[in-house]
């Protein structure tokens, strides 16, 4: 209570534990992230991609490269987006496994999803990624 009586209005908590239903429904809204796989000599590496999220999986496009042969050789991957909107922060990672996509009609499927790559370059490969743990934050920022 303040000297005039009333009661100051509840301020939210600087940090706050998001249940995984508000880090999949950021998800949902999310279409850049950055993918963290795992090297051969344990090294990780944080690559930037395009993903869109549709029934319950994550998807994205790439190309030949360092990135798909890891996914390749570890399943294991992490996918971290964050981003600032108002006064609050969101930061959230994905722990998944990684999947190539082969099949004529998984990959006719999500052909039709709304995935718009920002590079014009040809990306052939599409991975889907099987989410098994969602974990996120949601922070207020200091004025």
């Amino acid at each position: 209570m303040n000297i005039h009586g009333r009661t100051a209005p509840a301020q939210e908590p600087v940090l706050t534990v998001l249940t995984e239903q508000e880090v999949q429904d950021l998800l949902d809204q999310t279409r850049f992230a950055r993918l963290g796989t795992v090297d051969p000599q344990g090294y990780v590496h944080i690559t930037p991609v395009n993903i869109v999220a549709d029934g319950g999986k994550i998807y994205f496009r790439t190309a030949a490269g360092s990135k798909l042969t890891q996914l390749l050789l570890e399943e294991k991957v992490t996918l971290q987006a964050d981003r600032v909107e108002g006064g609050q922060a969101y930061s959230f990672n994905v722990f998944a496994r990684a999947r190539l996509l082969t099949d004529s009609q998984e990959l006719e499927y999500v052909s039709s999803l709304p995935l718009d790559p920002w590079l014009d370059t040809e990306k052939l490969e599409w991975v889907e990624l099987s989410p098994q743990k969602l974990e996120g934050r949601r922070f207020r920022l200091g004025s």
